[in-house]
């Protein structure tokens, strides 16, 4: 019981830091910052074994009430169709070739499924869900995180500055951010600092993305070779799926605004959790053929993405 209470304290602290530095600047984002100050704290302590019993009920109880609230963010009335279309084509896209180029580059199938599921869908969040599903061990899941991480903050300082000398309009940027980072606060950053106008629009976008978890559950577990009697929604993405229906259609905004501040700080705590379980050494130990793979498998999106902006 003292090992649930000193882990689960732990990660509360956390975010409670990344939700309240947030509030210092926009561009401060609460989930960022909570994976990263775990990442952080849990490398310098080294010995988090003692908290591992809290971390573990921390993610259990506050990333699905994070992910099913979420969903009542998920408004699609005033995106396109075809936008929709794009998103889900892109989603396919990075899943496919980051499953397949990280597995040429030798990484574990494991690695690679978490690592295309990270980059496709919503970051550390559909790794965390991922994991257990397809028995991963914490190696292979710190690998995943570390990989997901790294790229993404790539892409949130990289993306701004292209926009800015390639004179991409509103609509593109918004599509490319919301349609390819993996984090949700990866895109924040990214469409704050080009222009904070947009940031509504990708993160309809990017809420999109995070309604495909249902699409991936069954791919992952197909392809892990894990064999099981039935196959099972998590209660979660069933919750964030209604939540999502009822909003579109019901005018639900008096009660879905007191919602939001709920989810992003069940996100943090489970992000912070994440953060704390991470272990920096697995990824010098396993060698750097998972970031390159998939820094390169990244670098094919945006340049897709860029071609087909210069064509439209």
């Amino acid at each position: 019981m003292k090992g649930s209470l000193q882990g689960l304290a732990a990660s509360l602290l956390i975010a409670l830091s990344g939700f309240m530095l947030s509030f210092i600047h926009p561009s401060l984002d609460a989930l960022a910052i909570s994976i990263i100050f775990g990442m952080l704290v849990g490398n310098i302590l080294k010995e988090t074994e003692v908290l591992q019993k809290g971390i573990n009920l921390s993610i259990g109880i506050f990333l699905p009430i994070g992910i099913a609230l979420y969903g009542s963010q998920l408004q699609l009335s005033d995106v396109e169709p075809i936008k929709i279309l794009y998103i889900f084509l892109t989603f396919i896209s990075v899943f496919t070739l980051m499953y397949v180029f990280t597995r040429i580059f030798g990484c574990r199938n494991n690695t690679s499924l978490l690592i295309a599921t990270g980059m496709s869908v919503c970051g550390a969040s559909a790794i965390a869900i991922v994991s257990p599903l397809i028995e991963a061990d914490r190696e292979e899941t710190s690998i995943s995180l570390i990989v997901i991480t790294i790229v993404g903050l790539i892409g949130m300082m990289f993306y701004p500055i292209a926009g800015f000398y390639l004179h991409y309009s509103a609509g593109q940027y918004a599509l490319l951010t919301g349609a390819t980072l993996p984090m949700l606060g990866q895109v924040k950053v990214a469409s704050m600092n080009f222009s904070e106008e947009i940031l509504p629009i990708s993160l309809k976008y990017k809420l999109i993305r995070m309604s495909f978890l249902v699409f991936i559950i069954t791919v992952v577990i197909v392809l892990s070779g894990i064999k099981r009697k039935r196959f099972y929604a998590p209660w979660f993405v069933i919750v964030f799926i209604c939540l999502a229906f009822l909003v579109n259609v019901f005018d639900l905004s008096s009660f879905t605004r007191y919602l939001a501040p709920v989810s992003s700080f069940s996100l943090c705590t489970a992000l912070a959790s994440i953060g704390l379980s991470v272990d920096f050494d697995s990824i010098t130990e396993r060698g750097f053929s998972p970031l390159v793979s998939t820094f390169v498998v990244f670098s094919i999106i945006y340049t897709t993405f860029y071609i087909l902006f210069t064509m439209i």
